[in-house]
């Protein structure tokens, strides 16, 4: 019998079985296509998602396909500013630039590489999902075989990565919930020659023009995306046609200067899987949840689902936590998905509108509210914390993002954090806040309960090296103690997936919570 059975592999489904892979999961995945598919899809993804990425390990491989995603400009329908997406002052909070732009198959090509060397991972391709039945124990799944024969294979969980029309939710009889976005749009993917790139935008641009909505984005080296909303004058016999396609690119560029990488038109929707669970057999990805484009964020919440299901399912298969830890999953991803969703829903409404008369109006107050500077916004600012499931509500930090600085460790090797405490529970402790007779104590029950402690100090000695119970660390830039300070905090909990379970106000309170983790989990 295998661990996990994923159906579907495209980028939410690779990534999961990568994370499950590394954890030593015995996984088997059935993807129906033999290759990649080739269309246009997502051309960004945020550092939430490198971070995972990272842990895979082809942050390296993947440096190919990806570029720092450029700042981002609403245009009004008179060419005003009514929004401005900044990066992020620095240093980064996750060290990685906080949103890159990609191109999506050669990240799945580099997943997929990844993943063929994993000797617990079964990749099977040609493989279509029929139907499964569970058990009380596990999943028979019957799939119809490259060979077309067909086969049952069992599993302890089914994971649902097979896209938006996914027919393992059909089958769940799990309804998707609509937030009332739905509009047809064109996507174009340009390789523009060298001599016409600089006269093109060299930012990101929304265009909230009522006659065509319509988007440019830079991405890696000489790929530009343009995505054009469909009008009810359109033809949809003739929309993706070349002579089309050119027409509507002429405010920009003509047939000499680029050439037609692919297009492809798709509706964007904003909808969301009412329930994510059903027993044994859960939702990830377009079959949870679908979100418009317009902040980017669309893969990156699949690629979160795999990041909190993955450690979840690797615990309770593992026997280290009882089954209900995996209620949590939607618990805590499906209201995070929902408010993202919503704000992409927004940013789309904006623009999208098509009624001249609201777009003046819309455009008129942005430049009022601002003094004609119009809205500066940090994308990442806008992404929400966990809210719900298992942290402590109460708790300062509960929720966040733990940050990843570069450290120092007493051998004075330089290394991103996230490498030196892997996909587990860590306590994190800044030293000059505790007195070292109580930071020896607290780091001794932490490490009877399994975890580790990371001891945050300006100073390390030459003793004070990497073990499996106290790693002490030197942080290159302020990261983790300003994220600590900003709640008066001693020091957080940080879960296996790097989102903060609780933050400690004092030692009492930090070895109270040590003590209600071991209880609720077993740790």
């Amino acid at each position: 019998m295998h661990d996990v059975a994923i159906v579907g592999f495209g980028p939410v489904g690779a990534t999961l079985a990568g994370l499950l892979g590394k954890l030593r999961i015995n996984v088997v995945v059935f993807e129906k296509n033999l290759e990649i598919y080739p269309m246009p899809r997502a051309v960004g993804f945020d550092h939430d998602a490198m971070r995972i990425f990272q842990c895979i390990g082809i942050t390296d491989a993947i440096k190919a396909f990806i570029e720092p995603f450029r700042d981002e400009i609403y245009l009004g329908a008179d060419g005003r500013l009514l929004q401005h997406f900044k990066h992020m002052p620095k240093p980064y909070p996750l060290t990685w630039d906080p949103h890159f732009t990609c191109d999506q198959p050669g990240i799945e090509k580099e997943l997929r590489s990844k993943i063929s060397g994993m000797r617990n991972v079964q990749v099977r391709l040609g493989c279509e999902f029929l139907t499964y039945q569970q058990k009380s124990d596990a999943v028979n799944i019957q799939i119809k075989s490259a060979t077309g024969e067909s086969e049952v294979i069992e599993a302890k969980y089914l994971i649902a990565c097979d896209g938006a029309s996914s027919s393992i939710r059909s089958q769940m009889n799990i309804d998707l919930e609509s937030m009332n976005y739905d509009e047809s749009w064109l996507v174009v993917d340009m390789k523009v020659k060298a001599a016409a790139l600089d006269r093109l935008p060299q930012t990101n641009v929304q265009y909230c023009d009522p006659v065509r909505p319509s988007t440019m984005i830079c991405c890696p080296g000489n790929h530009r995306r343009w995505e054009f909303m469909k009008l009810p004058s359109d033809s949809p016999e003739t929309f993706i046609q070349e002579e089309q396609l050119w027409k509507l690119m002429s405010p920009w560029i003509s047939p000499g200067d680029a050439d037609i990488w692919r297009a492809a038109a798709y509706r964007f929707h904003a909808l969301v899987a009412k329930s994510w669970q059903d027993g044994r057999v859960f939702l990830a990805g377009d079959s949870a949840h679908q979100t418009p484009p317009f902040i980017g964020q669309g893969m990156c919440q699949g690629i979160r689902d795999a990041g909190n299901l993955a450690w979840k399912l690797h615990r309770v298969i593992k026997g280290s936590s009882h089954e209900n830890l995996l209620t949590t999953y939607t618990e805590e991803r499906r209201p995070n998905v929902v408010a993202t969703t919503q704000l992409a829903k927004d940013c789309g409404l904006m623009i999208s509108e098509r009624d001249e008369v609201k777009a003046k109006v819309r455009d008129d107050e942005i430049s009022a509210e601002t003094d004609g500077l119009g809205r500066m916004i940090i994308r990442q600012d806008l992404i929400p914390a966990l809210d719900a499931g298992l942290l402590v509500t109460t708790a300062p930090l509960a929720g966040k993002v733990f940050p990843q600085p570069v450290v120092m460790t007493a051998n004075r090797n330089e290394a991103l954090m996230d490498e030196l405490v892997q996909s587990r529970f860590h306590l994190v402790v800044l030293a000059g806040l505790i007195e070292k007779i109580e930071l020896d104590q607290l780091c001794a029950e932490a490490a009877q309960a399994g975890i580790l402690t990371v001891v945050v100090s300006q100073e390390i000695t030459p003793e004070q090296g990497i073990n499996d119970q106290v790693l002490y660390v030197k942080e290159t830039a302020p990261l983790i103690k300003n994220f600590v300070s900003s709640q008066s905090c001693i020091g957080v909990i940080v879960r296996p997936d790097h989102y903060v379970y609780c933050g400690l106000v004092d030692v009492r309170n930090a070895q109270f919570e040590l003590s209600r983790l071991v209880s609720t989990l077993g740790v």
